[in-house]
């Protein structure tokens, strides 16, 4: 039960970033090198959650 608890929280959590990066990108959107920085981010963000998530 409490992990389905954690797993609603978390997608709450990431529901409420990705509008959040979705109206900052909006506007720096027309730059590449901001497009690589939010992807490269985006990719450490689930890096680490997942190797958070993952411990025994």
């Amino acid at each position: 039960m409490d992990k389905l608890l954690l797993i609603v929280n978390l997608s709450q959590t990431l529901e409420k970033w990705n509008e959040k990066l979705d109206s900052i990108a909006s506007e720096y959107m027309d730059s590449p090198f901001f497009g690589a920085v939010v992807v490269v981010v985006v990719f450490i963000f689930g890096y680490w959650a997942i190797s958070y998530f993952t411990k025994k």
